[in-house]
Order: C-alpha cells, then structure tokens, then sequence
C-alpha cells in the first residue's frame, strides 16, 4: 500500500518538473515531441487522435506564423505522449 502512495507522488513529481523545464519554443516542442513517438508508447485511440489533432493544428499555426498558438497545441500533444509514456513506465514497473 505504501508503495502505491511512493509510485503516485514520484508520478506526480516528474509531471510537475516536466511542466517546469520542458521545451520553450514550438520548434523545440516539436523536436520533444519528435523524440517521445520515437519511443513508440502504446497510445489509446482517443490520445492517437488527440495526438493527431494537436500537431495538425500546430504545424499549420506554426506555418502560419503563429508561434503561441503552435506552442499551444504542441503543448497539449506533448502531454498527451508524455501521459504515454509514464503510462508505460508504470505498467512495466508492475
């Protein structure tokens, strides 16, 4: 029991410095995001077409000239693959 608390506050703690130290500019979310397929997580359908949409609408803002709105969307997808990625971090662990 008390290792289920330990795995859940360090799941939290390395969302938390992900948030903080992660990527600055859309084009190195991009490359983030770039390197986190690359690992080839598992992803549900619903997180495959989130995913999907997210980096549509990045590259077209970016393309656009509209780093805020990119850096937004490759926001939203980097968490989703990085949600992925501890996802199988934690199965493996059990």
């Amino acid at each position: 029991m008390l290792t289920h608390g330990i795995r859940a506050a360090a799941l939290a703690a390395s969302l938390a410095l992900a948030g903080c130290l992660g990527p600055g500019t859309p084009e190195e979310q991009l490359e983030a995001i770039q390197v986190l397929q690359a690992k080839n997580h598992p992803l549900t359908d619903k997180q495959t077409t989130g995913l999907e949409g997210h980096l549509a609408e990045g590259r077209a803002a970016l393309a656009a000239g509209d780093k805020e709105k990119a850096g937004e969307a490759f926001a939203a997808a980097l968490a989703i693959l990085e949600i992925a990625e501890d996802t199988a971090l934690f199965n493996k662990a059990d």
